[in-house]
């Protein structure tokens, strides 16, 4: 096995995948062969089989397998995925899906700067398309952008009058040039958004609400920082820090994360029904791309 350095420049492994339905993708080898685990904080590669045990809990892992959210994928389209899903009655997480194996501050894990991309070229460039797309119908936003970094990546062409930023890392949000403002933040350790009510347009977040150990909190705070009308944006893929992410999370593959992104918006009580967008590129099927999801809503008026 060899260690991968987790220091800058550094690309969070793949999630290893537990089997969903046929239809969520096509066979990967190369994703089905590797498993991300974690040797003294630093990602190594080894190989494991299909359905093997994964990190975590065994009252999470069984749970996964035989009700939320794993039997709850009812459907290979994301979009209809989350058009079709029948919620739970009752927030369907315990404690224990939100556990981490590195339960450390992680004020020290964050550190140190990472200046770097933590997903391939295309996700960034399918994700900065859909920004184009969905900023101009909001003009002159004021956009806020959590768990954020050196790079938001919005477009290039400005249709917002005002962008704030918040995450763990000062050196890495004070190098954002999109930004107009930064706070420092670890949302682990306290769930709350320093804005005013009804301030944004738009929320957008990163490839990061795997890393929160109370999502719904968070989401109820974008929520009410969000103005009516306003929407938020989720994107993920299947790459993460292991050590860092949340249970239930490690547990499950694509499908059941459109589905754990989505159960936030709903259970929030603030939004719309959550909508979820697959823009994978074609060679993400042959494992040579990452995949590509959004998950979005839109703050009741």
């Amino acid at each position: 096995m060899a260690l991968l350095p987790s220091g800058p420049g550094v690309r969070p492994p793949q999630v290893p995948q537990v089997p969903v339905p046929r239809l969520a993708r096509a066979p990967s080898r190369l994703r089905e062969g590797l498993c991300a685990v974690s040797v003294m904080g630093a990602g190594v590669w080894t190989s494991a089989r299909r359905g093997s045990k994964r990190p975590g809990s065994a009252k999470t892992a069984k749970r996964a397998k035989g009700g939320w959210p794993g039997s709850f994928v009812v459907s290979g389209d994301a979009s209809e995925l989350l058009q079709k899903v029948q919620w739970p009655a009752e927030w369907p997480y315990s404690e224990a899906d939100f556990a981490r194996q590195d339960e450390s501050s992680d004020n020290g894990f964050y550190s140190q700067p990472r200046i770097c991309t933590h997903t391939d070229d295309n996700f960034i460039a399918t994700l900065t398309k859909h920004y184009a797309d969905v900023f101009p119908l909001y003009p002159n936003a004021r956009i806020l952008d959590i768990c954020s970094s050196w790079i938001s990546h919005y477009p290039t062409e400005k249709t917002w009058s005002h962008v704030s930023i918040t995450g763990m890392n000062e050196y890495e949000l004070a190098q954002n040039k999109q930004a107009d403002d930064y706070s420092v933040r670890d949302l682990n350790e306290n769930p709350s958004l320093a804005y005013d009510d009804s301030s944004f347009d738009i929320v957008t977040c990163t490839v990061s609400f795997d890393y929160l150990n109370k999502p719904l909190e968070v989401m109820k705070e974008v929520g009410r920082v969000l103005k009516p009308g306003g929407m938020v944006i989720l994107s993920t893929s299947n790459r993460c820090f292991p050590t860092k992410a949340v249970n239930i999370w490690l547990q499950t593959g694509d499908l059941e994360h459109v589905l754990i992104y989505g159960s936030y918006m709903h259970y929030a009580g603030a939004f719309e029904p959550p909508e979820a967008l697959d823009l994978s590129g074609p060679l993400c099927r042959l494992g040579f791309q990452d995949p590509v999801f959004v998950i979005r809503a839109k703050k009741k008026a």
